[in-house]
């Protein structure tokens, strides 16, 4: 278990206090190739729906509301495989802000995908420490009535702050390592 940020303004983010980083490819936060070498360690992330391609540069689908949809998780993940690459992860909150986002929808439209993917999901608990992943796993269960798949929560982002967002990643480190 470590923690990592994501920013708007990744100049923000202290690398002294983050080794790792998500970072975004696209969008209007898209973040520049100098900002993310300032961190040894990164995942990054797109944003655009209707738009699996950005998997051969995004780890991450961002599905939240005016990003990606949990309809364009699916062919994101199948981008992935088919680029070569042994995982995909999907950002979202616990519960969405609309029927095509949260872990409900994602869930629903991956539930028959043999494909390899994990979720990343947003949770402020409001404690000055990071969940448990089965702290996580009971709120999902909890709030939206979904028991999350084995092996498909990867990390949780529980704080939130003008400047930057702090997750927790629950696995062994898989991030990309800068400069490759």
């Amino acid at each position: 278990m470590f923690a990592f940020a994501d920013s708007v303004t990744p100049q923000l983010i202290n690398p002294a206090e983050f080794s790792h980083v998500a970072a975004y490819v696209n969008g209007r936060f898209a973040w520049s190739p100098g900002q993310v070498r300032r961190f040894p360690r990164h995942i990054m992330i797109g944003v655009l729906p209707n738009a699996p391609v950005q998997a051969q540069v995004a780890r991450c689908l961002d599905m939240e509301r005016f990003d990606a949809t949990a309809s364009d998780f699916e062919p994101f993940c199948q981008e992935r495989f088919d680029a070569g690459h042994e995982d995909a992860l999907g950002y979202t909150s616990i519960l969405g802000g609309s029927p095509l986002e949260g872990v409900a929808a994602i869930v629903a439209a991956m539930h028959e995908s043999p494909l390899p993917w994990a979720l990343w999901v947003a949770w402020w608990w409001g404690r000055p420490f990071p969940p448990s992943a089965a702290e996580v796993l009971a709120e999902i269960k909890a709030l939206t009535g979904v028991v999350l798949p084995v092996g498909r929560l990867a990390a949780c982002q529980w704080r939130n702050a003008p400047a930057l967002d702090t997750s927790v990643w629950y696995g062994r480190d898989t991030f990309t390592v800068a400069g490759q």
